[in-house]
């Protein structure tokens, strides 16, 4: 699995989220997991965390108010990324919920960066194992963060320490004590927007071998499916990535993203647009700006 390293800290940094850091230098962090984690801080700071309660989403940013403010507020369709964010985690975190409930005790957080939800997990009584997946080096600045803020590490929580350049995942994972005959549940935000269409395949591949394996993940429609005002950010953004020898690597029309599903053996799909989720969470932040994102969540089991 491949991705960029270092995006540029603008809006589209924020709907498009995460990236898996393949670029990084041993002792480099990933630029790209502060988006997200600015955009949960400021969504507790100014929305009250009303979509996704996350008592340590500021103390792990070790950021002021101010600092996040400012992020949350320097572009007029900044409120969009922040809904998006606080969106697809708390959809991910609902099903991983019902995975639970059916039984799964391994949850995979496939390019964690500073994802809180092993401090969150209210799961603590089932004994289910959270295996973080990122770069080395991210990984390491996560950890040094935490123990700034006086953090303790959850008992159940497992680091594995990927280089997606070089690395197998599932060698990595099956090294760190996951099982590959349990149910597992994979979290997969923010990546698949910057992933070939190989490494997407392969990555689903080694989900569908997993019997009863479930995943959530967030993918990009062409420009065509942006209202005026994003697209004209898409095609800024889509420069400012290959000025950095970057780009999105993989867009998706919904039917095409469900064929690719099925072709690995999910079946039970549900995928839900950038419409449905301001229709369902928009209300809860502040100054929503208008405007439609061509962005997906998706919820499919194996």
């Amino acid at each position: 699995m491949h991705g960029p390293s270092r995006a540029h800290d603008n809006l589209f940094d924020q709907l498009s989220m995460r990236t898996e850091t393949s670029n990084l230098k041993p002792n480099e962090s990933s630029r790209t997991a502060l988006i997200p984690a600015r955009q949960r801080a400021a969504h507790q700071v100014l929305d009250h965390g009303s979509i996704l309660p996350d008592p340590f989403a500021m103390k792990i940013l070790r950021e002021d108010e101010k600092d996040v403010l400012q992020f949350a507020n320097e572009h007029p369709l900044a409120s969009i990324g922040r809904l998006f964010t606080a969106a697809r985690s708390r959809i991910a975190e609902d099903a991983l919920s019902r995975a639970v409930e059916r039984g799964t005790r391994q949850i995979v957080i496939l390019g964690a960066g500073l994802d809180t939800f092993a401090l969150r997990n209210p799961h603590g009584a089932r004994q289910i194992r959270i295996y973080e997946v990122d770069h080395p080096a991210t990984q390491a600045w996560k950890r040094q963060r935490l123990a700034e803020a006086q953090i303790a590490l959850p008992p159940r929580l497992i680091f594995v320490p990927v280089d997606f350049e070089r690395d197998d995942v599932e060698e990595k994972l099956a090294a760190a004590g996951f099982q590959q005959n349990s149910p597992a549940f994979f979290s997969w935000l923010g990546v698949v927007p910057y992933l070939t269409q190989d490494a997407i395949g392969s990555t689903l591949d080694y989900m569908a071998s997993i019997q009863n394996s479930e995943v959530v993940f967030d993918y990009m429609e062409p420009p065509e499916a942006f209202s005026e005002e994003m697209r004209e950010l898409v095609t800024e953004r889509t420069k400012e990535l290959e000025k950095i020898d970057e780009r999105w690597a993989s867009r998706f029309e919904p039917a095409g993203m469900a064929a690719i599903l099925r072709s690995h053996g999910f079946c039970d799909i549900e995928d839900i647009d950038f419409q449905e989720i301001a229709s369902r969470f928009g209300r809860a932040v502040q100054g929503l700006a208008p405007g439609h994102a061509g962005v997906h969540v998706v919820h499919a089991k194996h």
